[in-house]
């Protein structure tokens, strides 16, 4: 049920288990503001969490820091902390919206994990859901993207996992607006949100005439209920066959069995290799099907070999089905202060020394450790199971031009890498967004 009390909302956001500190998103719209209304009447009653309210400033518009002010003002008549984030790079024109989502989640993400908020919790409403399955569906999107927006999702970020909950995806976007208006609060208007060169805006503007044709925004809200439920029962089907006949390497490779590889049937196979493929490329827009169904074939067509595709890189033996993280895609030369950060999406990084960056080991770096490791007294292990190309992905340390330390191969005193997984690694993956 959609939470249209103060207590059915935190009813919400406890059967989501969004814990004792939750943030909101609010960027000063009319559902952002509508979520903040509800969350100021939420926070009066004895069992509701610790909220935060988080605006983010992308510098794009002038307008922003006004509207941020606007929202810090109604936070704090409501007695609610508010925070603006400020991004502190610049995007390029191409892709800009695309840009600023990803940095918008980053922002936040850090902010989360430095202030141990459990969740932050989004205005998205049943409208934007339509909204996003329209655009899946031009693009000819299977069951993961049809499924449309999850309730809760956990999304990975440049900060580390962020967890995201949009208790609202049954109600309709004036609803939410209503709420502001009734409590005074002005909402502001992006004029993104009207220029009809972003698709999101061209599908927002035909929903009117589509539902006159049957096609409304709760038929395509039941559609995405409907393929979520599909999907929750293949991704139950994934695990199990991964639990049986998959292993995942302390390196951030997934290792297969060939045989069960090539024996199973193609619609999962493809669905496997999507997710993982869009784990190890973190991809924000998916990639074609008929691309994934041609990787996804690639180990059958020959008893040894390999490909890449989007950032990751499948190898196969006759035995064995690696899929991992390609070198040519990884980050270079990230500098690393005293605080661990996120590496690539799979590792853990930290070190006490200063003036070092974090940079793929690449081959240079597997060569002058294969020299090391013929001399006496060296403490490294390379683990040959794996193609070499994973070994090359690992993070290593450098100062200048000169490795100071790769601790997935050799541990030194000072240095460490983390795997990032845990037991619902591979859930968290086959979730992790839409497939095509």
């Amino acid at each position: 049920m959609a939470p249209r009390t103060a207590a059915a909302f935190i009813k919400t956001l406890n059967r989501l288990k969004a814990g004792s500190h939750v943030a909101l998103g609010v960027s000063g719209g009319g559902d952002s503001l509508g979520l903040l209304v509800l969350a100021a009447k939420a926070s009066q009653l004895k069992n509701a969490p610790k909220f935060s309210i988080l605006t983010v400033d992308h510098g794009l518009r002038p307008e922003a820091r006004l509207e941020a002010k606007r929202v810090a003002a109604a936070c704090k008549e409501f007695g609610l902390k508010h925070v603006t984030l400020k991004a502190k790079e610049k995007l390029s024109a191409r892709d800009i919206q695309q840009q600023a989502r990803v940095l918008r989640y980053a922002l936040m993400a850090a902010w989360c994990a430095a202030h141990k908020a459990g969740a932050l919790v989004l205005a998205h409403h049943q409208d934007d859901q339509a909204e996003t399955i329209l655009m899946r569906l031009a693009r000819g999107s299977g069951v993961n993207g049809l499924s449309g927006m999850a309730e809760k999702q956990v999304l990975a970020t440049q900060a580390g996992d962020l967890v995201l909950l949009r208790p609202f995806l049954k109600w309709r976007g004036a609803e939410l607006k209503q709420l502001a208006r009734k409590a005074g609060l002005l909402a502001a208007e992006d004029p993104s949100n009207f220029d009809r060169q972003y698709e999101r805006v061209r599908w927002r503007q035909a929903l009117p005439e589509l539902a006159e044709a049957g096609l409304s925004v709760e038929a395509l809200s039941s559609l995405a209920d409907t393929m979520r439920e599909v999907r929750t029962s293949l991704d139950s089907q994934l695990m199990t066959w991964l639990e049986t006949h998959a292993t995942w390497h302390d390196y951030g490779v997934l290792c297969l069995s060939s045989d069960a590889y090539k024996g199973f049937d193609e619609p999962a196979r493809t669905r496997l290799v999507a997710a993982f493929v869009r784990y190890f490329g973190a991809h924000a827009h998916p990639l074609k099907r008929a691309q994934i169904e041609a990787f996804a074939a690639r180990p059958l067509l020959a008893a040894s070999g390999g490909a890449t595709l989007g950032g990751a890189q499948m190898r196969w033996r006759r035995d064995r089905v690696f899929i991992g993280r390609e070198l040519a895609a990884c980050p270079t030369r990230l500098a690393i202060g005293a605080k661990a950060m996120l590496w690539d999406n799979r590792m853990s990084i930290k070190t006490r020394e200063k003036g070092l960056f974090v940079a793929p080991l690449g081959q240079a770096g597997m060569q002058a450790l294969r020299d090391a490791s013929a001399r006496k007294g060296w403490t490294g292990s390379f683990d040959r199971s794996l193609p070499a190309c994973y070994i090359a992905a690992l993070p290593a340390f450098f100062k200048g031009n000169r490795m100071v330390a790769c601790p997935s191969i050799e541990p030194k005193a000072g240095f460490w890498v983390t795997p990032v997984y845990s037991q619902g690694l591979y859930l968290t993956i086959l979730r992790g967004g839409q497939d095509w």
